[in-house]
């Protein structure tokens, strides 16, 4: 398996992501528009969503390399 690779991937799903995510609190703020969530959560939300898009996008290609693995096998 390409351990390397989907790692990569993972990695860069999760930058996106947190920049996806933070711009619009960080213009929120910037804009003084009232906002009801404590400060911590504005730093943990970006996190924890881009935490879950790079585990999801992990896990595809770790079951995307696994189907290609057995659809190698059955051809060759």
């Amino acid at each position: 398996m390409k351990l390397r690779d989907w790692q990569i991937r993972a990695a860069k799903t999760f930058v996106q992501c947190f920049g996806g995510v933070l711009v619009p609190e960080i213009v929120l703020l910037l804009n003084n528009l009232p906002v009801d969530i404590s400060a911590a959560w504005k730093v943990l939300f970006p996190v924890l969503c881009s935490a879950i898009a790079a585990g999801i996008a992990a896990v595809w290609n770790i079951i995307l390399e696994e189907l290609k693995k057995k659809e190698g096998e059955e051809n060759g």
